[in-house]
């Protein structure tokens, strides 16, 4: 599924997650599991909501002609046409057995380059121009030496300019490369040498990065993207772990919205819940915003929608409700973060909230 979607740099005075100001001439782009850092106002042109065999585009801005791509996919599980009844079963009964999980051997990264390289030839073709690539030696990196990388370039229709690597960590094989035209040679250098010093492909202590449309939050890994909507004035995002739930909210005009309404009745009317005989308190955002905050068990009712919702699973069932609204008058937006969870896993609003950048 694709969308496409403005992203503004960052915030020259927004925290990053290391508690240092960023700096104002980036883009912060996160997505399933991957992240990476680009130039100012780069715009998302298209991604995949698969985790495990995904892709991400993010174009230059205005009549640039440069874009990067982000392909991955888990060497660790089998295409969802290929998985058998052996493989749904083997890692329970493992489990079970207390055995170890098997080694996942090592992808062929000469082999799927050559893939992209055979699609690429075959566009030179069309185009009636020639078609050359390079790739250089594998080699070992990260801070773990968990990764086998080899850079490679090629030229045709256009130029490339790109990485391949196997992470041991997530099993992921990631292809990135800065795509243009044979005028943006210096640039896409610049461009490739900020991305592949800064992309990432997989969790940073337990949470997975979401940045886009000058939003940035950090979300528990094990919970997975279940719906999104992402419109020029609203944005829209559900994580679902077992029955709990983490839903994001943005609507644009705040300014608009609030000669109509307060925050909190706009809050009532839009919450995932009947907020009137929640408890009320308030608190403060990662950036300092006043936030209103409800919580309280979940109705009789709105338990049985969760059960629906989660397809009668009973996995980390849900009896609790949080909820919170705040307007972010430098962006001109109001916000809300909602989250159904279970009574073992209190203080996971707050969690969230705590790594939730606005601007």
């Amino acid at each position: 599924m694709a969308t496409q979607a403005q992203i503004k740099p960052e915030n020259k005075n927004a925290l990053d997650r290391e508690g240092t100001l960023d700096a104002p001439t980036r883009t912060v782009i996160g997505w399933q599991g991957m992240r990476c850092l680009l130039p100012p106002e780069w715009n998302v042109a298209g991604f995949s909501m698969d985790r495990d065999n995904g892709y991400l585009r993010v174009d230059a801005p205005g009549s640039g002609s440069m874009t990067v791509q982000l392909r991955w996919f888990n060497a660790a599980k089998p295409a969802k046409t290929q998985a058998s009844l052996y493989y749904v079963l083997a890692p329970r009964f493992r489990k079970l057995l207390k055995r170890p999980e098997p080694e996942i051997p090592a992808p062929d990264l000469k082999a799927n380059l050559d893939k992209l390289f055979k699609e690429n030839a075959k566009q030179a073709r069309k185009g009636k121009a020639a078609f050359d690539s390079s790739v250089k030696p594998e080699r070992v990196e990260g801070e773990q030496d968990e990764r086998a990388a080899m850079n490679f370039s090629w030229s045709g229709q256009g130029r490339g300019q790109g990485k391949i690597w196997y992470c041991k960590t997530c099993h992921r094989v990631v292809i990135a490369q800065v795509v243009g035209l044979n005028k943006d040679q210096a640039a896409m250098q610049t461009v490739a040498s900020q991305l592949f010093a800064s992309l990432q492909c997989h969790a940073t202590d337990g949470y997975d990065r979401w940045a886009l449309y000058d939003f940035q939050m950090d979300v528990p890994e094990d919970f997975r993207l279940e719906a999104q909507k992402l419109l020029s004035g609203y944005l829209h995002l559900t994580f679902g772990r077992g029955g709990e739930k983490i839903v994001l909210d943005r609507w644009g005009l705040a300014n608009m919205t609030r000669k109509k309404f307060t925050l909190d009745a706009w809050f009532a009317n839009n919450a995932l819940v009947k907020v009137q005989n929640l408890a009320q308190t308030e608190t403060r955002s990662a950036l300092g915003h006043a936030v209103s905050h409800y919580a309280g068990g979940l109705s009789l009712a709105g338990r049985m929608r969760v059960l629906r919702e989660s397809k009668a699973s009973l996995r980390r069932f849900p009896s609790q409700y949080e909820g919170g609204v705040w307007e972010c008058e430098a962006e001109n937006k109001i916000y809300a973060l909602q989250v159904v969870h279970n009574a073992k896993t209190r203080g996971l609003w707050a969690e969230v909230l705590a790594r939730c950048l606005c601007h």
